[in-house]
């Protein structure tokens, strides 16, 4: 049998999900995460959900070909639909939109008082701020590199957060003394995506004055939570 290898994004999931977990995966295309779980022991059972009947029946194959079909309930479900309060206490939703994650948060408030992995691939400065208005409280953030792409795990539970500014609601927040070693390079990626907007913005034929004070603002914060960052490492 084919050895199952996450990738560093799963592997990074997978390293906070907390042990003898009862997990929920949402939109969990082959299973590989729960299943991966269940084999090294560190979670007991597991509902995989997905929208759409074709990444459940990949997922069903991945957990028979590895002898866990018996440990995961697959679901087809919008998000959370089929769960209730109480059947998990951890729910991972990774490989979605952060608009996406919002709605299937929105529409299971039970979430709250569960253990929360959240991985968006797009809109994460409206997904913490949704976040931060609705009673969740992101306790910390993990970041991932895979090649040139970078991914930012949130570990959430019910609880309110502090303000955040302009940066952190882009890039999360960070801390003295955690260790991120990819954190240089994504500030100077978002700083550098930042200046291109801005540089079109002012070469604009009629700019958008809002819009182009909201950019200096929040490129002046990158560039302040970079000075900050390498600060801390000297």
């Amino acid at each position: 049998m084919k050895q199952l290898d996450l990738s560093p994004r799963l592997a990074a999931l997978a390293d906070q999900v907390p042990q003898g977990a009862l997990l929920a995966d949402v939109g969990t295309d082959h299973a590989y995460l729960p299943t991966w779980l269940l084999k090294t022991g560190k979670i007991q059972r597991a509902v995989a959900s997905d929208i759409n009947q074709g990444p459940l029946d990949r997922g069903k194959e991945t957990a028979r070909i590895y002898g866990v079909e018996d440990q995961i309930s697959f679901q087809r479900c919008d998000g959370l639909a089929g769960l209730r309060a109480g059947e998990v206490d951890t729910v991972v939703i990774a490989g979605m939109g952060g608009d996406l994650i919002a709605r299937i948060l929105d529409q299971a408030p039970w979430t709250r008082s569960v253990c929360l992995l959240l991985q968006p691939m797009s809109s994460q400065e409206d997904l913490r701020r949704w976040l931060i208005k609705n009673d969740y409280w992101i306790q910390k953030e993990i970041l991932v590199r895979e090649e040139e792409k970078f991914y930012n795990i949130l570990i959430v539970t019910g609880g309110e957060s502090p303000v955040y500014t302009p940066g952190e609601l882009l890039t999360g927040r960070q801390q003295k003394g955690e260790k991120s070693p990819h954190r240089l390079a994504y500030l100077e990626d978002q700083i550098r995506r930042r200046r291109r907007a801005l540089a079109g913005m002012v070469q604009s034929a009629s700019p958008n004055r809002e819009v182009l004070v909201r950019e200096k603002a929040l490129l002046a914060d990158l560039e302040r939570m970079r000075e900050e960052w390498m600060q801390w490492q000297r």
